[in-house]
């Protein structure tokens, strides 16, 4: 048996916390220049995995979970309100997932240096807080939230309060070493 499709979290006490939006609407000074974004990148099925009812299932899970009470790891959180699907941030989370997959690797930081925080900012969403959970592997809406739901700070990041709008994308990609990447983006403006 092979060993369990990983997800990333960076340390929740820096992923999930307020944040000040960016001083330029785009990026920091001290980020990478913002390569030039055409237009928003859509939900269809390169971006979805191909999977039918893909945006629907996600927001019923997700505002599932979302609406008791539950434990993640140590820390009990309330049921929090349900969250809305946003385009800016499913454009964001698809173009990370694409990049993952393309390219064949597994961070939160894009090949080209740039954090969650700097790809929302770039799509034109101006957050007051940010956070992104990962997942490879996964075949399916059903693994993917189970497998966040199971780990602490992912879980943490879906239950957190202060979120109000969320997007997930998918893209698979044959020969990569995962075949799937998952990028949940959370935020509140």
């Amino acid at each position: 048996m092979g060993a369990a499709p990983p997800i990333e979290g960076t340390d929740p006490a820096i992923e999930t916390q307020d944040s000040s939006p960016p001083s330029s609407p785009s990026v920091p000074p001290s980020a990478p220049a913002p390569v030039a974004v055409a237009g928003l990148i859509g939900l269809d099925a390169s971006t979805s995995c191909g999977m039918p009812g893909f945006q629907a299932d996600l927001l019923q899970q997700i505002n599932t979970a979302r609406a008791i009470a539950r434990q993640c790891g140590a820390n009990a959180m309330p049921a929090a309100a349900p969250l809305s699907w946003n385009a800016r941030l499913f454009s964001a989370a698809a173009r990370h997932s694409r990049d993952m997959a393309r390219n064949d690797y597994f961070s939160h930081t894009s090949l080209d240096g740039r954090s969650m925080g700097e790809r929302v900012s770039i799509e034109g969403y101006a957050w007051t807080a940010v956070a992104e959970n990962i997942a490879a592997g996964q075949g399916s809406v059903s693994a993917v939230m189970a497998t966040w739901l199971s780990s602490p700070g992912h879980c943490a990041n879906i239950m957190r309060a202060n979120h109000a709008h969320v997007a997930v994308s998918c893209v698979h990609q044959t020969g990569s070493r995962y075949g799937r990447y998952w990028t949940m983006v959370l935020a509140k403006p």
